[in-house]
């Protein structure tokens, strides 16, 4: 399996807290099957977030050396959740944004209250700027969760749909769960991954996801979710077709 949201990058936002609870995530997620992780620490899409690029990366590579000891068959490859906010636009037009790996994927995430004209109108620009957007976790904004049909769009128009692995399992509370759901009934959904934040709550195993999914919608679509597009997106890829339901 390949993970293409983790917050696994030390000590530079919400996620593991120093190097030991990053190692520990690491070894979690190796045991359950993964072999690829993307880290996507938070970067707050304003031009003032570019000073603290450095400092990620410093420790992306002090996270990636302590890796090649402590679970060298784990790739970690460097990205970025951007929060996209008015100002993100003026770095999207500079081809500054950072994206996930080499490629043109950028992870977005928006406040949970965005407007949907807001958020709409971001993925089109992403897209105008040469970025493909994977848009974060669309199951826990409200303006999805009060119309789905509005995530079916953005996955018609060939847009990257990501739900979080907690979504799907309710830990995000009943609407969460009931838009993830719907999506995932829908065939609207490109990839689960794990959103993990420390090595306790909200971890990178993503067993019990994995076999929620073979459940419930059978070992193919388990493997485009969690296997195949996560995969290609790692790679720069275009994502392997789903047909999406009306």
């Amino acid at each position: 399996m390949v993970d293409v949201h983790c917050h696994i990058v030390p000590d530079v936002d919400d996620g593991a807290w120093n190097l030991d609870s990053a190692v520990e995530m690491a070894r979690m997620a190796f045991d359950c099957g993964v072999t690829r992780v993307i880290a996507t620490p938070h970067f707050n899409g304003v031009p003032e977030s570019l000073e603290g690029l450095p400092h990620m990366m410093h420790q992306f590579r002090r996270l990636q050396g302590a890796l090649r000891q402590a679970v060298p068959d784990l790739e970690l490859i460097p990205g970025a959740e951007i929060l996209y906010v008015p100002e993100t636009v003026e770095l999207a037009r500079r081809g500054k944004l950072p994206t996930l790996g080499d490629s043109r994927y950028v992870l977005t995430e928006f406040y949970f209250d965005a407007p949907w004209e807001f958020m709409d109108s971001t993925v089109s620009q992403l897209r105008r700027c040469g970025y493909w957007p994977v848009v974060a976790h669309p199951e826990r904004y409200d303006a999805v969760q009060r119309d789905v049909s509005r995530a079916q769009s953005w996955f018609r128009r060939g847009y990257v749909i990501q739900v979080n692995k907690g979504s799907v399992l309710g830990a995000f509370g009943r609407r969460a769960e009931e838009t993830a759901i719907r999506l995932l009934s829908r065939g609207c959904v490109h990839v689960i991954a794990s959103d993990a934040h420390s090595p306790e709550v909200r971890t990178t195993d993503l067993t019990q996801v994995r076999r929620w999914l073979r459940e419930h919608f059978g070992g193919e679509y388990t493997q485009i979710l969690l296997e195949d597009n996560p995969g290609r997106i790692s790679r720069g890829m275009p994502m392997r077709s789903i047909d999406a339901k009306e």
